[in-house]
């Protein structure tokens, strides 16, 4: 018959002898690269004015890539369709509008604070994104006015993490364009080889 106490002896060296490994295991390094997308609503600065009809909102959605260096540093990738806003009123009984659609495609560093472990973050980004803007003009009888609009720009926001596996994760985040005056709210999956 096994005495409790040596089973209790034999289960701490069994743990003492397992803990190295698993101590080893999570401190690997948490470098790689990701990729992911993300849907939301982005909202543009602007006045609208009496008389006019405006909507400044639209449906925005983006595709995103990076590398992560380690657990608090990544550089990213980002390709975004921000959606349109438009205009409208009346000029002598006859209606006229115009729409704006704007995207960017840049890169940013990106800072991370690891919390509770690896499964929660929150994370700040800057960078510098291009970005073309495309206004269209119309009113019946008059031909179709469009003006297009290209730049760099300041991209920053910040966000949070959760980490459903090692490898998959939840991303929500808010994003400001600081030129064109647009800010983003969104949330997405991220996938991490």
């Amino acid at each position: 018959m096994v005495e409790p106490r040596n089973t209790l002896i034999a289960l701490i060296a069994a743990a003492g002898l397992a803990a190295p490994g698993i101590a080893a295991a999570q401190m690997q390094p948490e470098s790689g690269f990701y990729i992911g997308g993300s849907i939301g609503q982005m909202e543009a600065d602007g006045d609208c004015r009496a008389g006019f009809t405006c909507d400044f909102k639209d449906s925005a959605w983006k595709l995103f890539g990076g590398y992560k260096l380690n657990r608090y540093f990544a550089v990213e990738g980002t390709y975004g369709d921000w959606g349109e806003i438009a205009i409208r009123t009346t000029v002598s009984g006859v209606p006229v509008s115009a729409t704006g659609e704007i995207w960017s495609a840049g890169v940013a560093a990106l800072g991370m604070l690891p919390l509770g472990g690896d499964q929660f973050a929150l994370f700040g980004k800057a960078g510098i994104v291009y970005t073309e803007q495309t206004s269209i003009g119309s009113a019946p009888g008059v031909p179709t006015q469009t003006d297009k609009e290209t730049g760099s720009e300041l991209h920053w926001g910040v966000g949070a993490m959760f980490n459903f596996t090692r490898n998959l994760g939840l991303r929500a985040e808010w994003e400001r364009l600081q030129d064109s005056e647009v800010d983003i709210m969104s949330i997405g999956i991220q996938y991490r080889f």
